[in-house]
């Protein structure tokens, strides 16, 4: 690295803290986003989606982690969810909840519903119910516990 900084022109200006944490950092995301999703898509008419998740607290702030897999894709994080502020106003992580924040996902990479066959959660009730109102959107899916 060092024998290639003398290649550097002297007029060069290296970005700030501000630039790598802001500009730099949303526009290296959205060029992983696109990678991302277009490996999802590659093959999915054949292959198939999967998107699975899990619920977790950490530090009193409640979280959903959802991932999406595909043929050659096989684990994209695609979303942490905060509940804190549906929470804090006594909203409840309910099937209408976690459907209503799981679909807009599958829908983004999935608009004609043709690819998503599987969902992937924990066993918990109210995950269940919400993966089969999504089921009932998603007319491939095959439910999993």
């Amino acid at each position: 690295m060092i024998k290639n900084a003398r290649f550097v022109p002297v007029t060069y200006v290296p970005p700030s803290r501000k630039d790598i944490g802001g500009r730099l950092l949303i526009e290296n995301y959205n060029i992983h986003m696109t990678e991302t999703t277009s490996k999802l898509l590659q093959d999915a008419e054949l292959f198939g989606l999967t998107a699975m998740g899990d619920h977790t607290t950490i530090c009193k702030y409640p979280l959903t982690n959802v991932l999406f897999a595909g043929g050659h894709e096989h684990q994209a994080l695609i979303d942490v969810i905060d509940s804190s502020d549906h929470m804090a106003f006594g909203g409840a992580k309910d099937a209408r909840y976690i459907a209503s924040k799981i679909m807009p996902l599958m829908e983004d990479i999935d608009p004609k519903k043709e690819s998503f066959d599987m969902v992937v959660f924990d066993g918990a009730a109210n995950v269940q119910k919400a993966v089969r109102v999504i089921a009932a959107r998603f007319p491939k899916l095959i439910v999993c516990k």
